[in-house]
């Protein structure tokens, strides 16, 4: 953790907010407190804070929270006497709350006690999601307040370390002899500026912590066969799922809000030239170092799937798409280009005299598990003809067919024709290509779909 980071913080808190929203014409009258009044108030606020900043540069930690609090006290009684930032005066107080929290998590990361730190890593989280609702009410109300605020700044800053929090919760619930990680103010930011489909310009800032980036880069990244990729694509990312949020409110029409999204990773994410040897990134990565066409088409999906549609990748000799059902014809493209799910997965162990009986053993259930697939109890299967049978699992249908050339066992997904999916071709590498539309030099060519599910 970088003290000068926590300084800026504060900096911003004191001298920007308390000079720039509160100067003394929002003063009330005199009888409740005078401007000179305030200004003294103001004055030990920011001695306050600056002690405390002198305290936490020499490792004195806990007297820079007792000067805080103190801080605190100053602040309070400048700003419960302005008007009409109540709302204003709510929102520093959290703010003030989850820096003292933060701080605390920052020193017992010293003593490895894992316990207190979850204690306070709770106390930031909750902090901090009461910090941006208000924030948020106060920039739908006061625009003008929340900008002088800092408040997006704010949420930049402090979101990632959130993030952080979260991830390390998670990993102590799988691994209780983890230790609290060196929270650290570091990391990539992003501002992503680009125009859709129609002209329509968009822009929004998102960082990534170094500790998120490096745990995405130290995960496998190996690819025996298609099915693999599937865990490429994190849609239940907390920043795949901030960045989603985002990009919801663009448009209310589905096929306006995936090509808005699709323009989003053509346009914000560098495309970078294919390797001599295969590498898949996960979406963490690809906003960070730009990707391929498999790394965009994986980010892309992402999002989408983070945003509720239905999704796929489309791999091709060479070259890899993202596909989304939309579940409507295409009003912007003639022709559109699109495909229906298929292969899946193969299975090897599972006899097909148990098949030929009706029976789905507990061993069919496990393979489907095992390839991201639930087979629910109420699931059935039928011997259409020879070498092939299918399965009904609820409102989906899926077929098991043995191939001739090896004898293999294959399955494939095939949605009931009352509610087929088409899913809409998506170029991700290169710009201006709509839901629907593919450079010329793929058309007709063979491809696999690798449903995500």
């Amino acid at each position: 953790m970088k003290i000068r980071a926590i300084i800026g913080v504060f900096l911003l808190v004191t001298g920007y907010i308390f000079g720039c929203v509160f100067p003394p014409t929002h003063f009330l009258p005199a009888s409740e407190i005078s401007v000179t009044e305030a200004d003294e108030e103001l004055s030990k606020s920011i001695e306050y804070i600056e002690k405390a900043i002198n305290l936490a540069e020499q490792g004195q930690n806990n007297k820079a929270l007792w000067t805080l609090r103190n801080a605190k006290v100053s602040s309070d009684a400048v700003l419960k006497h302005v008007r009409p930032y109540e709302e204003a005066n709510k929102y520093l107080n959290i703010l003030i709350s989850s820096m003292n929290n933060l701080v605390q998590v920052m020193e017992l990361s010293k003593t490895n006690n894992t316990a207190k730190s979850i204690e306070y890593i709770n106390k930031f989280l909750s902090d901090f999601s009461n910090l941006e609702n208000i924030g948020a009410e106060i920039a739908a109300e006061y625009p003008d307040i929340a900008e002088r605020l800092n408040i997006e700044e704010h949420m930049i800053i402090l979101k990632p370390i959130k993030y952080d929090m979260e991830d390390f919760k998670d990993e102590y619930k799988r691994d209780k002899t983890v230790l609290p990680p060196p929270l650290s103010f570091e990391g990539e930011l992003k501002e992503f500026k680009w125009k859709d489909h129609l002209g329509k310009e968009w822009n929004f800032k998102l960082k990534i912590s170094d500790r998120r980036y490096e745990k995405y880069k130290n995960l496998s990244h190996g690819i025996g066969e298609n099915k693999d990729i599937i865990k490429f694509v994190t849609y239940e990312d907390a920043q795949i799922k901030e960045i989603a949020e985002r990009l919801n409110n663009t448009y209310s029409d589905p096929e306006d809000k995936a090509n808005c999204i699709l323009y989003f990773v053509q346009s914000c994410v560098p495309s970078i030239p294919e390797e001599d040897i295969e590498y898949f990134r996960y979406p963490m990565e690809t906003i960070v170092e730009g990707g391929d066409c498999e790394d965009k088409s994986i980010l892309f999906v992402s999002i989408m799937k983070a945003e509720g549609y239905d999704v796929a990748l489309i791999n091709f000799p060479y070259h890899i798409m993202g596909g989304v059902a939309l579940g409507m014809e295409l009003k912007r493209v003639d022709n559109p280009y699109y495909v229906e799910p298929s292969y899946l997965f193969s299975i090897k162990t599972v006899a097909e005299d148990e098949l030929n009986k009706g029976i789905i053993s507990e061993e069919l259930k496990n393979v489907f598990e095992k390839n991201n697939f639930q087979l629910s109890d109420n699931a059935t299967v039928t011997n259409e003809e020879e070498g092939r049978w299918d399965i009904i699992n609820e409102e989906e249908k899926f077929i098991i067919r043995r191939e001739e050339k090896d004898g293999e066992l294959k399955v494939y997904y095939d949605p009931f024709s009352e509610k087929k999916k088409r899913y809409y071709l998506c170029e991700t590498f290169d710009k201006d290509f709509n839901i629907g539309t593919i450079p010329k030099e793929y058309k007709g060519m063979k491809y696999d779909v690798i449903v995500i599910p």
